[in-house]
């Protein structure tokens, strides 16, 4: 038995796929086995084929074990492949005002959004290595072997910080999270360290990039009905879930003490 998944946006390509299976080895995380075709190829026609694992979807109890797993593959310090950063994950280029004209929902967040987009632009992007990028429970199996990772189809180059603040950014405002995500990475020996509100800077920039993904495609009438109804939901959700001020600091200061 095998999971078939097919790419809905960008098709893979098989040399890129070839540098994430390389990247998966090297980092020894139990993972779902990619599967070949007869051929001998990763893709067919925008499709990838890995052998089955049967489990269920974790809630936040699996976070201290994504917080080992990252910390597993930011000591192996790989960079064999890319290293170009890519802005998705550490610039924001959104017009937040005009966006709030053509998605009044957005307008209210706008002086936050702006604020937060100026501390990501200011934050540097250095020491990247290659790493998950969707470091989330969701990407999580619990099966009768333990947990694996799935979904390393975004990895790519990042900090090891910014893939820690990745990992933290949903859960700033619980203090209990925070202290497990980071002891739990400090125990696995990882190496990125966040001391101050920069530190969470990445995980800023996926979340505003997202929002502003979402917005444009809710508003795209080439878009299902289906997908569109999901973007609308997703808006209402993340600018919820935009940091209020102080709390980047609360949370920095907690991470720095761990």
């Amino acid at each position: 038995m095998f999971a078939a998944k097919e790419a809905f946006w960008t098709p893979p390509d098989e040399q890129r796929v070839r540098l994430e299976i390389a990247f998966r080895a090297a980092c020894g995380v139990r993972s779902p086995e990619p599967l070949t075709t007869p051929a001998g190829a990763y893709v067919a026609d925008g499709w990838r084929l890995y052998e089955w694992v049967d489990g269920t979807v974790p809630g936040d109890e699996s976070l201290g074990w994504l917080a080992e797993q990252a910390a597993t593959m930011h000591k192996v310090a790989w960079t064999e492949g890319p290293l170009e950063p890519q802005d998705f994950y550490c610039r924001v280029h959104v017009d937040w005002p005009a966006l709030a004209e053509r998605e009044p929902a957005v307008a209210p967040a706008v002086p936050r959004l702006v604020e937060l987009t100026e501390l990501v632009n200011a934050a540097p992007v250095d020491n990247l290595i290659w790493c998950h990028r969707d470091l989330a429970p969701s990407n999580v199996l619990i099966g009768a072997d333990g947990p694996c990772l799935v979904d390393w189809d975004n990895v790519g180059p990042m900090s090891a910080t910014q893939e820690l603040s990745f990992l933290l950014i949903n859960h700033l405002t619980d203090e209990h999270a925070v202290r497990r995500i980071v002891a739990a990475y400090r125990s696995a020996g990882g190496p990125g360290l966040i001391t101050e509100p920069e530190g969470f800077a990445a995980g800023l920039a996926i979340m505003l990039n997202y929002l502003h993904v979402q917005v444009n495609d809710s508003l795209d009438p080439e878009l299902a009905a289906e997908h569109r109804e999901f973007a609308r939901s997703q808006i209402v959700q993340q600018i919820r879930s935009v940091p209020a001020p102080g709390v980047l600091e609360r949370a920095a200061a907690q991470a720095a003490r761990l």
